[in-house]
């Protein structure tokens, strides 16, 4: 259907607003159109200015069911390689305020610069370019006021740019250092409408590093945008702004009122009374029982009965309870700053605790102490990493020094990380190991950040095209304790040179041969299927995924959307639309895209992830192929990938042509 997009071009400081096609959707079928067709980004490497930063809202956004503001970006990786997505909660409840559904940023500036998006009333917008020297951004992001990296240039822009919005509502998304040194950067914002940011919690926008994109491709640090406009009409057929309108159509679509079902749908998010936790953090550590990844997923090592007994005995007393106790019980909830039944945000002495980054930054890490850890997610946040992809990148540098691959004096470190779990049984100890590995680990933060010496730059180019330089640079090593760098980081290969790590889940699925990986576009739980099944499995999540990412809503909701979406899209506007058939096609377009660019599938390279393959047969009861890995290696997990392979490209309706 025909929507509005805002164009910003950088370079020339102008933008225009224009229509777009009948066939864009959402904010994924937007993005695709720009970079396969009217940017072609392909053709151009990927910090060049025609990797344009598109976002946007879903068509669903101005109505007043929770879930239904976030903003989607889409992006080519600079870590993958190929075409990429990845959104941030409740930044769309502002963004409609700017009186179009969709935007892209085009051109690249001269200097680091600063981008004001304000609308009237009268639905006209004014874009305003501020700029920055580069050494004033680096001294920003070094502290400003006591805040480093993001937060601290969030606040330098509350200070010196808050009289051009007034009392608007406003949202401030910006970049830390990482983005300029690294292909890991993130967008960073707190979760709030205004410039008052003290006790908010964070958004992100981080996987697949479009922080880095804003950046390199643009140099654009952040992009603020506010305004009072008000749709009129809010929706050409029925109003979903109105809760009287939206609990009958709850009730005629799924037999009951709206919050009924929103509640019903959330229960992991905000409250589970069987686990008596909340949110990914309490219920993830709940639900897995032992099977949360720790020391750079060497606990796939472990038989069933350690890993059970190390998270009742350290993990759940030292990291999980005091969560519960602190966070859970006295009810310290917040939502990402639209008005929400899931209450998703859980704050844990000031800071919000989820799952996949403090599981792959602190737990991954040998820290285990949530008091330790909580210092150490703050530093990587500040810097502006995506914690998932920094937490399994530390993890690995901290096991390569562990396994005498890089002697710590290289990357500035005080000593050797404690890297054996059996220490942790003591208790008392948990503490004093955790604050010697967290040090560690926020002296890479700063410095991997900044970039500071070579070792570090090498790094920041992502897991696969560092490990490959490591190997060179540390080749007498590498002979020595006969390990390459790769055999110990836990990584998918794509193309080339690209790579992503993995979701914190041990399942298969996670690993797969898969458009995009690194997200939920997948069957990420752990189970063993014959390959065939699981590739059906992991493609009708990857669809029913599409649902949330393309209709801008947040995954949290995914019980309910996934069933309704469709209808109320139909309800709304007034059009039908078939969503699978819809998605399947914007798979379709991915693999196109990744194709033109030159990026497809490759088997995997690292020794670990083959045994995180072959023991996840033996977990989770595959005995037939344990024994067929066990006994024929890497000819029959190639053979599983190769069989997966030809079910996806079966179930799209796509040919990666791979030369076998």
């Amino acid at each position: 259907m025909v929507g509005k997009a805002l164009i910003i071009n950088v370079s020339k400081e102008t933008f225009h607003i224009e229509e777009t096609k009948d066939e864009i959707l959402g904010p994924i079928s937007w993005g695709l159109y720009c970079h396969l067709e009217k940017y072609r980004s392909y053709q151009y490497p990927i910090f060049d200015e025609h990797n344009v930063l598109c976002f946007g809202a879903g068509l669903l956004s101005w109505s007043e069911i929770s879930g239904t503001r976030r903003l989607v970006f889409t992006f080519r990786s600079p870590l993958w390689g190929g075409f990429f997505l990845s959104s941030m909660g409740g930044a769309a409840y502002v963004f409609r305020y700017l009186g179009v559904d969709y935007a892209a940023i085009e051109g690249k500036a001269k200097e680091p610069t600063i981008i004001l998006m304000k609308s009237e009333p009268s639905g006209e917008i004014r874009v305003h370019f501020e700029h920055l020297t580069e050494e004033k951004l680096t001294e920003i992001f070094k502290k400003y006021k006591e805040a480093y990296g993001a937060f601290a240039l969030a606040h330098y822009i509350a200070d010196n740019y808050g009289d051009f919005y007034g009392k608007v509502p406003v949202k401030v998304i910006t970049v830390g250092p990482a983005s300029v040194y690294t292909r890991n950067g993130a967008l960073v914002s707190y979760a709030s409408r205004d410039f008052n940011f003290k006790g908010k919690s964070v958004e992100y926008s981080a996987r697949g590093g479009p922080g880095s994109v804003l950046y390199r491709a643009h140099k654009v640090a952040a992009i603020v945008y506010g305004g009072n406009y008000i749709r009129k009409p809010k929706f050409p057929k029925t109003d979903l702004s109105n809760f009287k309108v939206l609990n009958n159509v709850f009730q005629k679509l799924l037999g009951n009122p709206m919050n009924t079902v929103l509640m019903n749908a959330t229960v992991k998010y905000r409250y589970d009374p069987k686990t008596k936790s909340g949110g990914t953090f309490g219920n993830n550590y709940a639900y897995y029982n032992g099977l949360n990844p720790t020391f750079n997923w060497s606990y796939i090592y472990w038989d069933e009965e350690e890993r059970k007994k190390f998270f009742k005995e350290v993990i759940n007393e030292v990291y999980v309870k005091p969560f519960n106790e602190l966070t859970i019980a006295k009810r310290l909830w917040r939502t990402c700053d639209e008005p929400c039944v899931a209450v998703c945000k859980k704050m844990y002495k000031g800071y919000k605790i989820d799952y996949e980054p403090y599981c792959a930054s602190t737990a991954n890490a040998g820290i285990l102490d949530l008091d330790v850890a909580v210092e150490v997610v703050d530093i990587v946040d500040a810097m502006g990493y995506d914690a998932i992809e920094f937490g399994n990148t530390v993890s690995w540098i901290l096991e390569a020094i562990h396994r005498n691959l890089i002697p710590p004096e290289e990357l500035g470190l005080k000593g050797k990380p404690y890297f054996d779990h059996k220490l942790y049984y003591d208790l008392s100890k948990v503490k004093e190991l955790s604050q010697h590995n967290a040090e560690l680990v926020k002296t890479i933060a700063w410095k991997l950040a900044f970039g500071e010496g070579e070792i570090y730059k090498v790094i920041g180019e992502g897991v696969r095209r560092s490990a490959k330089k490591l190997d060179e640079m540390f080749e007498e090593n590498v002979k020595k304790e006969n390990i390459l760098f790769e055999d110990l980081a836990v990584y998918v290969p794509f193309g080339p040179d690209g790579s992503l790590t993995p979701a914190m889940y041990w399942g298969p699925g996670n690993i797969m041969p898969l458009p995009i990986i690194g997200k939920y576009l997948t069957y990420y739980h752990g189970i063993f299927l014959e390959p065939e099944d699981l590739a059906v499995k992991a493609l009708g999540r990857a669809i029913k995924e599409l649902y949330s990412e393309e209709g801008g809503l947040c995954r949290f909701h995914r019980g309910w959307g996934e069933k309704i979406i469709p209808k109320l899209i139909e309800e709304a506007y007034g059009i039908e639309v078939n969503m699978d058939e819809h998605n399947r096609e914007l798979l379709r377009k991915i693999v196109e895209y990744d194709k033109k660019a030159g990026y497809k599938p490759v088997f995997w390279e690292s020794k670990r992830v083959i045994d995180y393959f072959t023991l996840a047969a033996k977990e989770y009861g595959a005995e037939k192929w344990y024994e067929k890995l066990a006994k024929e290696g890497i000819e029959a997990a190639k053979e599983y990938w190769q069989r997966f392979l030809w079910k996806e490209e079966e179930i799209i309706g796509i040919k990666w042509d791979i030369k076998s």
